[in-house]
């Protein structure tokens, strides 16, 4: 006599439902090099063109203070997702260019309980950091650009939550793959502007099986849409 996949299905073997494990924690490194420097040369030649004046008055904002105060920004945001941040008050004085607020937000903790998967963002060394009183200057000389440029004043965010569509990709073999269909392809794009790379991708990257653009493509497809990006 057949026994039916329902039939075996109703036996009682006396086991009951999934009983979690330890939360693996997946640690993503994330860095404020290369694109965030192309970035922050788009914005600079953006502020050039819009506001010439402003631009050529002396002690405007340049190039390499605008480096400074995006590394400090998302040094500051990881410092806030692990409860380490000691100016996180004093934060909303500071002005930040809208797609840096954005890419902000997606920086966090993220965790996913069916799977027991932590993803925790870490930032590579940067010993050069600027203290949050330099930051403060910076933020004054990038208000004087509110007017053409897009920016937010008291926008750091507060929780310690991050998006899982970012947090879930890294940078592997020169291509962004994900562990997880992102919703929207827009996400990988955050992530390589991160240069999100896995802290253990020897032991990980076999997870990660959803390959989207490579690199090179992500550069020069940003490039093409800085005015967006900066102007709105």
């Amino acid at each position: 006599m057949e026994m039916s996949q329902n039939q075996f299905q109703n036996l009682n073997f006396g086991t009951g439902l999934p009983s979690p494990v330890k939360m693996e924690t997946v640690e993503v490194e994330l860095s404020a090099a290369e694109m965030m420097d192309d970035y922050c040369k788009a914005f600079i030649n953006e502020a050039n063109r819009k506001m010439p004046l402003t631009a050529a008055l002396e002690g405007a904002l340049t190039l390499d203070e605008l480096k400074q105060y995006c590394e400090y920004l998302l040094n500051e945001r990881i410092n806030c997702v692990y409860l380490n941040c000691k100016d996180w008050r004093k934060l909303k004085v500071l002005y930040i260019p809208s797609f840096i607020q954005y890419v902000l937000s997606c920086v966090g903790e993220v965790i996913v309980r069916d799977y027991g998967i932590k993803f925790m963002p870490t930032l590579a060394d940067n010993p050069n950091r600027i203290k949050f009183e330099d930051a403060v200057k910076i933020s004054d000389k990038i208000s004087a650009y509110k007017d053409s440029l897009q920016m937010i004043r008291d926008a750091m965010p507060r929780g310690v939550e991050g998006d899982l569509n970012v947090m879930s990709c890294a940078i592997i073999e020169g291509y962004i793959r994900s562990w997880r269909k992102v919703d929207h392809p827009s996400f990988t794009y955050v992530a390589a502007f991160l240069k999100a790379k896995l802290k253990n991708e020897i032991a990980l990257k076999a997870l990660y099986r959803i390959q989207y653009d490579d690199i090179d493509y992500i550069v020069a497809a940003m490039q093409a849409n800085e005015e967006a990006i900066i102007c709105g």
